[in-house]
């Protein structure tokens, strides 16, 4: 086949082309810049632009053509804004699992469509299965490096354009391949975590927003310090919250009406076992109707927390915990799992004590 490679400038994806190529297929490899360097603090020589020159010297060692495509309008209007928007509103966003399905695999696969190839692949840890005609994402081999969480937004039509080289492979497994190869890239450190932001997110909203400092309360109501605006606190947040206390605080509420940030002493004051999910996605299409065994993510590195029941309220889905879980944030992913496989997900609509 002839297969697009979204080149990042990472190891991943360069072990992901040699995998292709080695199989016999035509590679091209193709890299998103999907911002604006300077607008994003980051100088030419770093950010995207830097990614950019490494994923062109991996195909130029590797013999294969390699393209750029500019999706930075379209980031900007619909994850940077979504970003500072969720944050004004005391939601903590998560930008890669709505960047994945509207930009890595709508934008930039439309525009990498138009070179005439069958497939795009990516550097993501995961496995793609079809199977009953449909296409079926699972764990990777690799648990430790398994990136599932992310793609629960995803449809069948960007599925079935859809390659994952690395599903059976670890990331030492991706450096010895990148180091075989002598690839300029083998030794490169991990991204980090949100991309388009250079530093502490503080930064970033500081230059959108206006950071209203506030009071600090308790649950009865003491007021104990003051806050240096909501958007820079999240549900569950222990450290940062700077005010003086006889013991650890954790961020409990954000109030938007009132500009309160209220905190506990207690961290099972955070405990809930019943929240919605909005804009859900089931990867197959279609709801599962059989919860047995059903377990669900509420961030990217907690552990899976068995479900007792799903019920659809109108657009959102209500779930139900076997056992209450601490610190469910609104505007992160709720993500479904069954055994190994990504059955799909939500956007968390839950604030404690609302």
């Amino acid at each position: 086949m002839k297969i697009a490679v979204a080149m990042s400038g990472g190891v991943d994806s360069s072990a992901a082309a040699v995998i292709l190529l080695k199989e016999g297929h035509e590679v091209i490899g193709v890299t998103m810049r999907h911002y604006n360097y300077a607008d994003c603090g980051f100088s030419k020589d770093e950010g995207i632009e830097a990614d950019i020159k490494d994923a062109a010297k991996v195909c130029e060692k590797l013999g294969i053509l390699h393209h750029v495509i500019d999706t930075s309008k379209e980031f900007k209007k619909i994850i940077e804004d979504n970003f500072i928007t969720e944050y004004s509103k005391g939601r903590t966003p998560n930008p890669c699992t709505l960047c994945n399905p509207t930009i890595k695999w709508g934008v930039f696969l439309r525009e990498i469509l138009k070179f005439g190839v069958e497939k795009i692949a990516t550097g993501h840890y995961v496995k793609l299965i079809e199977e009953d005609k449909a296409f079926h994402i699972y764990k990777a081999s690799d648990e430790n490096k398994d990136q599932s969480y992310m793609l629960w937004r995803l449809n069948q039509r960007q599925l079935s354009k859809t390659l994952f080289p690395l599903a059976d492979y670890s990331k030492s497994d991706a450096r010895k391949i990148a180091k075989i190869m002598n690839l300029p890239v083998h030794d490169k450190g991990e991204s980090q975590e949100i991309c388009f932001i250079k530093g502490h997110y503080e930064d970033y909203l500081k230059k959108y927003l206006e950071l209203k400092p506030g009071n600090i309360t308790l649950p009865n109501g003491n007021i104990i310090g003051r806050h240096r605006g909501l958007p820079l606190y999240t549900i569950g947040q222990r450290k940062g919250i700077n005010t003086p206390w006889k013991c650890p605080l954790y961020v409990m509420k954000l109030d938007i009406e009132k500009n309160e940030l209220m905190v506990t002493e207690n961290p099972d004051d955070l405990l809930a076992d019943v929240f919605f999910l909005e804009d859900v996605n089931w990867i197959s299409g279609e709801k599962s109707e059989d919860v047995s065994g059903i377990s669900i993510r509420i961030r990217y590195n907690s552990n899976p927390a068995p479900i007792k029941n799903i019920r659809e309220k109108g657009k959102l889905l209500l779930i139900e915990l076997e056992n209450s879980t601490r610190a469910i944030t609104a505007g992160q992913s709720g993500v479904l799992y069954k055994d190994n496989q990504l059955l799909g997900g939500g956007v968390i609509l839950y604030n404690k004590g609302k």
